[in-house]
């Protein structure tokens, strides 16, 4: 396909766009909740020219990347472990960044994929200065024609003594029709999780994070139940669901929310899972991404938004937004070009994304993901305060906003993380 390049700067949220409530768990069924109608012809793949642009300066991550017409393989949390599951390079930033790319390496290798097809890129680390070091790392095993989107965020990890981790999109073989949930050798992860997920070429749908207040393992069941509600409300399944992520008040907890989310998929494996440590009164809060087969897209708009009938639409963010096209972008994550005040960063950062969504061809009625990351509370109330300005309000984005411990990059409070259509 074609190739094409572009950039910018990224960086990596405590208030959340979620939807709060109690409901009862239920195991997951292994019966899809019925099948759409098709609204257009299937693809016809001997026709698709598969093609991958990028945009920006080649010394520093992508602008933007924009993908269409293939497979994407999307990762759990990528660690600096070894086979055995044991902490490599205890102490060192630059020994884990070498584990965890050369984990990264074998995950992708064995989906047809590879560090050279990368889309995207997400890193957590325990400062800015190793997310610096990781960025020097990875585009030095990198052709300069090759730079991904990125952002990314300072948090405490699930792995005690991890520095480093991340999760990535990347450019992978066709695997069928059916998403392809993969565990690896060689890359130690726990009995009946995914490493990685094979999506099939076609759509996605966005769901925004849901939140919980109940204690631990409650909140994660509750928070669950509520995006599988939405996803048999789309008609879709829950062995099409791609990705979670899991907004966590102790990244020292994981391993309950783990063993939760075990009893929700009894027939199949769980998806693969990040988990981000967020400081909020909710002791947790999970968006999820699910595949979006063409049969269930509707109306001939490439984005859809939906929001359950028993929910208030909010202006500021869609419960799910649902992307009916295989060509979607990935914006590296945006800090405000100056320090300064929450304003001042919140109205810098926007003005950078439409910027950027002028370039790629798109504007702000087609953004369909958002995850707003901030630590101060001024940057969280002026992002809630200045939103209505930028967005239609019956079109914003699916959101997740978290407040974590810091951004990756110096004196700034917020990042905001996009994807788009053009």
């Amino acid at each position: 396909g074609s190739l094409f390049i572009g950039f910018l700067l990224l960086t990596g949220c405590s208030s959340n766009e979620s939807l709060n409530g109690n409901t009862a768990s239920a195991p997951i069924d292994a019966t899809p909740s019925g099948t759409a109608e098709p609204s257009a012809p299937a693809m016809d793949r001997e026709v698709v020219r598969s093609s991958v642009r990028r945009a920006g300066p080649a010394d520093r991550a992508a602008d933007f990347v924009t993908v269409s017409s293939h497979s994407l393989v999307y990762t759990g949390l990528v660690l600096p472990i070894d086979a055995e599951g044991k902490l490599v390079g205890e102490g060192s930033d630059q020994q884990q960044i070498r584990q965890v790319l050369a984990n990264l390496n074998t995950l992708l290798a064995a989906t047809g994929s590879g560090l050279e097809r990368l889309a995207k890129v997400n890193i957590y680390a325990d400062s800015a200065d190793t997310i610096d070091k990781f960025q020097q790392q990875l585009w030095s095993r990198l052709d300069a024609a090759v730079r991904p989107a990125v952002c990314a965020v300072v948090s405490p990890l699930s792995t005690a003594g991890a520095l480093v981790a991340v999760d990535v999109v990347a450019i992978a073989d066709d695997h069928g029709e059916k998403v392809d949930l993969q565990q690896y050798e060689g890359v130690a992860s726990e009995h009946n999780y995914a490493d990685a997920a094979v999506m099939p070429r076609g759509g996605v749908a966005y769901l925004s994070g849901h939140a919980d207040k109940s204690p631990l393992p409650q909140a994660t069941a509750n928070s669950m139940t509520a995006l599988l509600d939405v996803v048999r409300q789309l008609r879709l399944h829950p062995s099409q669901i791609v990705q979670l992520k899991v907004f966590i008040d102790s990244a020292a907890e994981c391993h309950t929310v783990r063993s939760e989310l075990k009893k929700l998929f009894p027939d199949q494996m769980v998806p693969p899972v990040i988990f981000v440590e967020w400081i909020a009164s909710a002791p947790v809060e999970i968006e999820m991404i699910v595949h979006l087969p063409r049969e269930n897209w509707r109306d001939g708009e490439p984005l859809r938004f939906f929001t359950p009938a028993d929910v208030k639409p909010s202006p500021v963010f869609s419960k799910a937004a649902l992307v009916q096209t295989d060509r979607q972008t990935f914006i590296s994550g945006l800090t405000s070009r100056e320090p300064g005040p929450g304003e001042v960063q919140v109205r810098d950062v926007f003005t950078q994304l439409q910027e950027i969504l002028s370039a790629s061809g798109s504007d702000m009625n087609h953004l369909a993901k958002a995850t707003y990351y901030v630590s101060s509370q001024d940057a969280s109330d002026m992002l809630n305060e200045l939103r209505p300005e930028y967005y239609h309000p019956k079109r914003p984005p699916a959101a997740s906003k978290a407040m974590v411990h810091g951004v990756g990059r110096a004196d700034r409070t917020l990042c905001m993380d996009m994807i788009c259509l053009l």
